[in-house]
């Protein structure tokens, strides 16, 4: 343990760890921004605002607030990059913040479905533009 000089040995917050010792769990400060999750969102990864995420959109920071905005109407990961005019990962790393808050919600693109679903999708889109 340190100690300071003529004092004895340093105790609780103030000393200084011992060799080897693991450094302790800080909370985050506030105002900064929480860790990142470990994983990349694929580009097709349908994202879409939470009631929460809605409703909190006005006490974000204008990119997290833009990003919920946008998010209302379903969309892509890199639909969401183009929209915002910010690289892929910055939109990856402020999509992962939010999921983390669950301010928004991922959904499994439609690839990731059983082909009958697929194909019920699929004629559901065709049957749309058709009427256009």
């Amino acid at each position: 343990m340190s100690e300071f000089p003529g004092r004895g040995p340093a105790t609780g917050r103030h000393r200084l760890p011992d060799p080897g010792e693991p450094a302790p769990d800080r909370p985050p400060a506030p105002g900064t921004i929480p860790p990142r999750t470990a994983h990349q969102l694929a580009l097709e990864t349908l994202v879409s605002t939470t009631e929460q995420g809605y409703r909190l959109r006005r006490l974000l920071w204008d990119r997290y607030a833009r990003v919920c905005e946008l998010c209302v109407a379903t969309m892509s990961v890199v639909e969401l990059s183009a929209h915002l005019g910010l690289p892929l990962g910055t939109t990856r790393t402020l999509v992962e913040d939010l999921l983390a808050e669950r301010l928004l919600r991922a959904h499994q693109p439609v690839g990731t479905y059983a082909s009958e679903a697929r194909t019920e999708v699929l004629d559901r889109v065709l049957d749309g533009l058709d009427r256009l």
